[in-house]
């Protein structure tokens, strides 16, 4: 059976990770402010995500990315997993700014729109959802958990 790893990225992988979020038009990473996860299948590189820590109170979960020849595998999946394992419920509220088709996906996680929650968004949050929505062709959320 084919192996699929995920792992906390080093810091000399920085690199190397902004220069693929820059392939898809992704905010750089923060090694000092995130926890950064790199897939592996097989020992070869095939997707990453993260939390970026908001505040003491707020944190996201971003930047997921699957390389188009690794999908299909439930890669994503194994790296929210991942994170979300890592965060392990240092934050209060975990938000997340999925693409509208990714709504049931991240539902599976216990994401929910903000609205159903009646808390405040952080000003970085909301910052960042208007600007994606300004940015991207494809609509985005604003989902917590």
């Amino acid at each position: 059976m084919r192996k699929i790893l995920i792992r906390k990225a080093t810091k000399e992988e920085l690199k190397w990770i902004n220069s693929k979020y820059s392939q898809i038009g992704f905010v750089h990473s923060n090694f000092e402010k995130e926890i950064i996860a790199v897939a592996e299948y097989e020992g070869q590189r095939c997707g990453l995500g993260r939390i970026v820590t908001i505040d003491e109170n707020n944190c996201e979960l971003g930047g997921m990315f699957v390389f188009e020849e690794f999908r299909g595998m439930k890669i994503a999946q194994k790296i929210i997993e991942f994170l979300l394992n890592e965060e392990n419920a240092s934050h209060e509220n975990i938000w997340c700014l999925p693409f509208a088709k990714l709504n049931d996906f991240y539902a599976n996680f216990g994401f929910e729109d903000y609205k159903a929650k009646n808390i405040q968004v952080p000003k970085a949050v909301l910052d960042k959802y208007n600007w994606c929505n300004s940015t991207y062709d494809d609509k985005v959320l604003l989902l917590v958990k």
